[in-house]
C-alpha cells in the first residue's frame, strides 16, 4: 500500500461524465428514430437551473450589442 486512501466514491463531476457517456453510448446504439431513456437520479440535482425566459432575454441583448457596431442601421426596408 502506498499510504493513499481509495476513493470510495465518485465525486458529483465524475458521476455526471460517466451518466453522460453512457447516455452518448445507448443514443449511438439505438436504433433512428428511438427514443432513448435512462435515470437521472440525482446526478444532476446541484447544477445551475436558469430560467429559460432570462436566458432567452440574455440572448436577445447579446445579439442586439453585438448588431450595434455604431453605425446606423438601414432601415429603408
Amino acid at each position: 500500500m502506498t499510504g493513499e486512501i481509495p476513493m470510495a466514491y465518485l465525486t458529483k463531476k465524475q458521476q455526471r461524465e460517466l451518466f453522460i457517456d453512457e447516455f452518448l453510448r445507448r443514443l449511438r446504439e439505438a436504433p433512428a428514430g428511438t427514443r432513448v431513456y435512462m435515470r437521472v437520479g440525482d446526478v444532476f440535482r446541484d447544477a445551475d437551473v436558469v430560467s429559460i425566459g432570462e436566458l432567452r432575454a440574455a440572448r436577445e441583448a447579446a445579439l442586439v450589442r453585438d448588431n450595434d457596431d455604431g453605425k446606423e442601421e438601414d432601415t429603408s426596408r
